[in-house]
């Protein structure tokens, strides 16, 4: 009884991919075949590093899949962000360090951070969308996810349509750290996408300051330059 019950619901209100908007099936967990195939993969490559050459000093720097406007890594961390569709969030975390691991060239950290979301905005959202991609990193990886050592002071305007100096200028000073129990770690600091960095840049540099021994970044997407 009760499983017909639950394929008469699956019926009227079936579970949709958030890439193509198609029903999912059995065996297809939060997306489809067809987009976890087509998802627009970065090259295990240096590539994310070199942005950041020359601004701040990193372990590792790695991005998953690729953005474009109006593609499949926008729609997915559309629904991330504004749908709240944290297990979505997980599960790309949990492939995003599959995929690192199976390259054999990334370091295991000791622990993982978020990019922490100033209070009103979380009390607005109610929830931080790089913490469910770090929840799915950390759980892959088999270590914690630490969201009280590091905070953001200060309220940044959003990033959107912001040069690059303006997007520093805009998140220059907003975090710090609440203790010294990061002091000589490897911590992996996680975004939801990297368009200049300078989030990540300016939280990274934070942290090193405060005394973490190495740094390596990871974001979902990033945005083609």
């Amino acid at each position: 009884m009760k499983s017909s019950i639950n394929d008469l619901v699956d019926l009227l209100f079936p579970n949709c991919c958030p890439g193509c908007g198609q029903p999912l099936v059995a065996g297809e967990r939060h997306l489809c075949n067809s987009c976890e195939l087509d998802l627009p993969l970065f090259a295990l490559s240096e590539q994310i590093l070199d942005r950041f050459a020359g601004r701040i000093k990193l372990a590792e720097a790695r991005a998953y899949i690729k953005f474009y406007h109006g593609g499949l890594a926008q729609k997915l961390l559309h629904s991330i962000k504004y749908k709240n569709n944290q297990e979505l969030g997980e599960y790309l975390g949990k492939m995003f360090i599959a995929h690192l691991q199976n390259s054999g060239k990334f370091g295991k950290p000791d622990v993982v951070i978020p990019i922490p979301l100033h209070k009103s905005k979380l009390r607005v959202r109610g929830y931080n969308q790089s913490e469910a991609l770090a929840r799915g990193m950390a759980n892959a990886l088999g270590i914690s996810v630490d969201t009280t050592s590091v905070i953001r002071v200060k309220k940044s305007e959003t990033q959107t349509k912001k040069d690059r100096a303006a997007r520093w200028q805009n998140v220059s000073g907003i975090f710090a750290v609440t203790n010294d129990s990061l002091n000589n770690k490897h911590i992996l600091l996680v975004d939801d996408v990297i368009t200049t960095g300078a989030t990540l840049e300016a939280c990274g540099q934070t942290l090193l300051d405060a005394g973490v021994a190495s740094l390596s970044i990871a974001a979902l997407a990033a945005a083609m330059l």
